[in-house]
């Protein structure tokens, strides 16, 4: 998430606003990409985690590697690098690093007795269900569940897809006198978006970068959006905003209005 928000946080500022503004040019802004990790897109294999960083780069950004924020203020931010502690003076601040789970976790915690992750996830059984409580199934975001490899999943939609898959599943093997099997997480690819014509695709046996990774972003997404009359509005507009750099009005006005005019002023 902070990859592609930074990217396309720099592609606003270095065109769409560039000659919108009369006394600042926001292509002069300093945006910074402040990571913990030692690369960006760690989940990635490091071939593409260096593409995505130069992609970023070209862009503007500056990345901050080894990082960490551990203070947070109007006048800025206090990071901890490994020279030590820096204060970075800024008024803009988003936060990328993950999401915490809804709240339902921690009152279902508390009435079956199971525990919770750091992000407040319930540690589910293999086919899904509350420990000490198979009558309740927990999927998606809520759902501590590990992967072939032993880590935790990611909270993303294709996982909680077919998680819901597989907890229907669950019901109808229960309901026909059979043992549910356990989940197993199919991961088809991962891919992240940069900015315009700037992608990485990650298949495991095959990874790749650049405008193929972009176009086939954009073909993924729209395949998985419902109704074909959907998919070529969402089609016209991203080709229309990939021809114009998403140029559409803003207009912002100011008018003074004399004293002596009837009525309030604005």
């Amino acid at each position: 998430t902070g990859v592609e928000l930074a990217g396309t946080i720099a592609e606003i500022a270095r065109r769409t606003l560039r000659d919108e503004f009369r006394n600042i040019d926001p292509a002069k802004a300093e945006i910074l990409l402040i990571d913990g990790a030692d690369r960006v897109l760690p989940a990635y294999p490091s071939t593409l985690s260096r593409k995505a960083l130069a992609s970023l780069a070209r862009l503007g950004v500056t990345v901050r590697l080894d990082t960490r924020l551990v203070g947070l203020s109007d006048r800025g931010v206090e990071v901890k690098t490994p020279n030590g502690t820096e204060h970075i003076a800024t008024r803009t601040v988003l936060w990328a690093a993950g999401v915490h789970a809804s709240p339902l976790g921690k009152q279902l915690s508390g009435a079956a007795g199971v525990p919770l992750d750091r992000m407040g996830r319930i540690a589910v059984q293999p086919d899904l269900s509350v420990p000490g409580h198979p009558e309740l199934l927990v999927i998606g975001d809520l759902a501590s569940c590990e992967g072939r490899d032993g880590k935790p999943l990611p909270g993303i939609a294709p996982v909680a897809l077919q998680q819901g898959r597989h907890a229907a599943s669950v019901i109808r093997a229960r309901l026909a006198g059979r043992s549910p099997k356990p989940f197993r997480y199919f991961n088809k690819g991962e891919l992240a978006t940069i900015g315009r014509a700037a992608a990485v695709a990650n298949f495991g046996w095959m990874g790749f970068s650049g405008y193929l990774a972009w176009l086939l972003w954009l073909f993924v997404h729209l395949m998985y959006l419902v109704d074909f009359e959907n998919r070529l509005l969402v089609f016209v507009q991203w080709a229309w905003n990939y021809v114009t750099w998403n140029r559409g009005a803003r207009l912002i006005a100011h008018a003074r209005v004399p004293d002596s005019a009837p009525g309030p002023s604005r």
